[in-house]
């Protein structure tokens, strides 16, 4: 059973007639080899075109180093979700993610563009689960993924609010660390009460645009 470790990053906005918006997809693909252990098997990147906002902010490009040029190629969020989808194949797997607002995120985009949730599954908050197994006495807070190599004396690898950078850097941490983690079974679609949340922003929730969840029959061909 493969570990996607993913990270998304969003655009930054000051505008509250704008939630941000998925612009950045990275993960990595870790499985159990019988002979060497935990091993990076692939990797997935795509950038992605805001539906609301096409044009990027200068402080997101400023935050992500992300740039307009990135962006005026990449797909729809429909289309990116697709193509991640297609990427992570077939067979069960986890979902981890350095934080809840990855997770919450995907819901709400989701969610505004009628897609089912059902992919998202067996997902679990390394950071929450990290962050307490190093802090068993006093004060709990959440460790940054920067602090969490630290820790496990790794360097960071590539540039921070990089999807693909960080997600590789998380599961550097997840590899190093694998028995402190207790990962959970779970899918989206049976919690359908999980509030979005917007990052990097004080703007309107995704959810005053909230559709039913519908089915985009071209989206799940490949998994059936």
């Amino acid at each position: 059973m493969p570990y996607i470790i993913y990270d998304l990053e969003f655009t930054v906005s000051r505008n509250t007639r704008y939630s941000s918006e998925i612009i950045d997809i990275g993960a990595v693909k870790v499985s159990q080899n019988p002979d060497t252990g935990l091993t990076v098997t692939d990797t997935f990147h795509t950038y992605v075109r805001p539906s609301n906002k096409s044009v990027l902010s200068t402080d997101t490009v400023q935050f992500t180093g992300i740039t307009q040029k990135d962006i005026d190629a990449a797909p729809l969020f429909p289309a990116a979700l697709s193509q991640f989808i297609d990427w992570m194949g077939n067979e069960p797997y986890y979902m981890c993610s350095w934080g809840p607002d990855d997770r919450n995120k995907l819901i709400s985009h989701c969610r505004t563009h009628q897609l089912d949730v059902a992919w998202i599954t067996n997902h679990n908050d390394l950071q929450q689960q990290w962050s307490r197994a190093m802090h068993k006495e006093g004060k709990f807070r959440q460790l940054g993924l920067a602090q969490a190599l630290e820790l496990c004396g790794i360097e960071f690898d590539g540039t921070q609010h990089r999807a693909l950078d960080d997600a590789i850097n998380t599961a550097k941490v997840f590899m190093h660390q694998f028995d402190k983690f207790k990962l959970e079974s779970n899918c989206a679609a049976d919690d359908e009460g999980v509030a979005s949340k917007v990052v990097y922003s004080s703007a309107v929730d995704d959810e005053e645009k909230e559709s039913p969840f519908g089915n985009l029959a071209n989206l799940f061909k490949a998994k059936e």
